[in-house]
């Protein structure tokens, strides 16, 4: 049994180095953990900031049934690059927004390489603790909806490609020194079954994701020209809007 498990581990590890790349989106506003060097955070470069995709729809779906990294990391890897304890997961702060209790507009910017329709998903984590990884349960609290059609799910039209603008609702109940905000991408360009009928979209699609770690506070003064709470880098400050 040993043998057999590790031969299988094998030829996933093998079938993910073989796997050509086939990035399709990055969150970049706020920079996700992946993409902050972009910005000249003194965080590790990842080139392939735009392919967190779980290790492949094979690896998500084949191997690990449908599982995936909080963060878009194939879920056996430990730790998972992307979450607390991993390469990219550095514990800065890449953004400060100031709290609003009526609520208020976050705009997040995401740059999709590659269009294979599908939707878009944000969901935000009050975590307030960047050495421990945040939970399916925590994200699902704030499913965010969009502004202009107060869904919960950005459609991609055809031809829709390059730099996104998206305004997101944020409950005014949301105030936290470090919140997760995840990105989600389902496509939806594979042929599948699934409980509502058959045909494009359907089943089981490749999903790409990014995390980005920031802060909600009553006042951002702490960040705005001083360097974070680590000591290393002033991080973007404004009203979200």
């Amino acid at each position: 049994m040993e043998t057999a498990s590790f031969l299988l581990t094998l030829t996933v590890a093998s079938l993910l180095l073989l796997s050509p790349a086939r990035g399709h989106g990055r969150l970049l506003t706020p920079p996700s953990r992946s993409s902050m060097w972009r910005y000249g955070f003194p965080t590790p470069v990842n080139y392939q900031d735009n392919q967190l995709w779980c290790g492949g729809s094979w690896n998500q779906w084949g191997f690990n049934k449908g599982k995936c990294g909080m963060c878009g990391d194939p879920y056996q890897q430990h730790p998972r690059p992307n979450e607390a304890g991993g390469k990219y997961a550095s514990g800065i702060i890449s953004q400060c927004y100031p709290y609003l209790p009526s609520g208020q507009t976050m705009r997040v910017k995401v740059e999709l390489t590659v269009n294979h329709l599908g939707y878009f998903e944000f969901r935000l984590c009050e975590h307030n603790n960047t050495a421990t990884p945040i939970s399916q349960a925590c994200l699902d609290k704030n499913l965010l909806r969009m502004v202009d059609s107060n869904s919960t799910r950005y459609y991609i039209r055809s031809g829709e490609h390059g730099m996104l603008h998206i305004d997101l609702q944020i409950p005014g109940s949301v105030l936290c020194d470090q919140c997760v905000l995840q990105w989600k991408y389902n496509t939806g360009n594979s042929w599948g079954t699934d409980a509502t009928g058959s045909g494009l979209g359907h089943g089981p699609q490749e999903q790409f994701y990014g995390c980005s770690d920031i802060a909600i506070l009553r006042t951002c003064d702490k960040f705005r020209g001083n360097p974070n709470p680590r000591g290393l880098l002033s991080v973007l400050t404004g009203p979200i809007q």
